[in-house]
């Protein structure tokens, strides 16, 4: 792979183009990293590569070493792995909730204490996730609760 970066003055926006021959697992990771940065996420759907903006993610989870992003009606996946996701997504609404989960806070609609020192937290598309204990102080913090 080789990389080209030319300084232009007169650019009034960067753009980053990528030639490839084909778009491979190496290109979909790098597309990837490089959309967190515009505050969208590649997603993979069939045979296409969608940029979904974070505002309309409820949430990622990772199943059997692949992770994926939930949208109101869509599934995508994702190359990004959780921890790198934790990482880009620190000083957001974003969240690990659980080992295998990050969740979008500002699409909660409410949580409720459950057994176990759990939380459940309802998605305002009504759907529920498991708050693991461990990760409870972090939620309430970036919650302000």
């Amino acid at each position: 792979m080789k990389i080209i970066i030319q300084q232009d003055d007169s650019v009034s926006e960067t753009e980053i183009t990528v030639r490839c021959r084909r778009i491979d697992p190496e290109i979909e990771q790098i597309l990837s990293a490089i959309s967190l940065i515009g505050n969208t996420v590649a997603g993979i759907r069939g045979d296409e590569t969608c940029f979904i903006p974070l505002k309309d993610i409820l949430y990622f989870e990772s199943v059997e070493n692949k992770v994926f992003f939930y949208t109101d009606g869509e599934t995508y996946e994702t190359t990004v792995k959780l921890y790198q996701l934790e990482e880009k997504l620190r000083n957001t609404k974003f969240a690990r909730i659980s080992k295998s989960v990050i969740a979008n806070l500002d699409r909660f609609h409410s949580i409720k204490p459950e057994k176990n020192s759990r939380l459940i937290a309802t998605l305002v598309n009504g759907e529920r996730l498991m708050v693991s204990r461990q990760y409870i102080g972090e939620i309430k913090k970036k919650l302000g609760v």
